[in-house]
This record gives structure tokens, C-alpha cells and sequence, in this order.
């Protein structure tokens, strides 16, 4: 697990990833260290589920939010276990970080059915951690 070769240590106002027309979108007003690593095609293996990018928010010193990102087609389900694939890869270095999220973009989201709550209920039961699913775009402020 090399994290500094997939690390880029980011100060912007705004931060973005970008795939496939997806977008997600990290308004860091008060310009803190953020890292953005890459996870596919560089953290992870290629045969192992992954997730397409994680961040890392820093306050002084210690890392504060952990985001957890996949920028995906329509598969919701998919994207699910690629997150979780991630989150147990990290756990690790992650363990000590009390606030985490996991956002997926998505061309489509399927209509608020059952599916998608049980989802975000097993995340949020089993690893503490909320799940956002939106379309296309996704913005969070820091």
C-alpha cells in the first residue's frame, strides 16, 4: 500500500475529479491540506474492487474526514462494494479518523426504492460512515 506515490497534497479553494461527464467537487474555503489519492489504477491492484478516489482533510495536523469516492455509469450496487472494498483496505490507516463519507456519482440514480436505503443503512450500521448517491455532480464543502 504505497500512499505517498498516489498522493497529491492539494491547498485549492476548489478541488475536483473528474470521469466519464462525472464530477465530484471539494469547496475547500479556508484553503486546508487536503490529499487526493488515487485509488484505482494506482492504490489499488487491478484485480481487487476499489473506489476511484479517497481524500484526506486535515486540520493542523491530524487528518479530520476521510471522503471516499466512486464516479460510476448506473450500477449503484457496484459502486457500493467498491467503496466498502476500499474502506476495509484503509481501515488501517484510517482507523483513527472519526468522521468518514463515501459519495458516488452517478449517470443515473434509481428511484428512492428500497434498494439504495438499505444500502446506505448497512454503511452507516457496519462502518459509521453516511453514503450520498447523486447524479452527475456532487459538491461538498469543507
Amino acid at each position: 500500500m504505497d500512499f505517498k506515490k498516489c498522493t497529491e497534497t492539494i491547498y485549492h479553494k476548489i478541488i475536483t475529479v473528474e470521469e466519464n461527464k462525472r464530477k465530484f467537487i471539494i469547496k475547500n474555503n479556508n484553503a486546508k491540506k487536503v490529499n487526493r489519492v488515487k485509488v484505482d489504477g494506482c492504490l489499488i491492484g487491478t484485480q481487487e474492487e476499489k473506489c476511484d478516489y479517497l481524500f484526506e482533510i486535515y486540520d493542523k495536523v491530524n487528518i479530520v474526514l476521510v471522503i471516499y469516492v466512486e464516479l460510476k455509469g448506473k450500477d449503484i450496487k457496484k459502486a457500493y462494494d467498491q467503496l466498502v472494498s476500499t474502506i476495509k483496505y484503509c481501515q488501517e490507516k484510517h482507523n483513527e479518523v472519526k468522521k468518514k463519507e463515501c459519495y458516488v456519482v452517478a449517470s443515473r440514480v434509481p428511484k428512492a426504492g428500497t434498494e439504495l436505503q438499505v444500502l446506505k443503512k448497512n454503511l452507516s450500521t457496519q462502518y459509521k460512515i453516511a453514503l450520498w448517491v447523486h447524479t452527475q455532480q456532487a459538491q461538498v464543502t469543507i
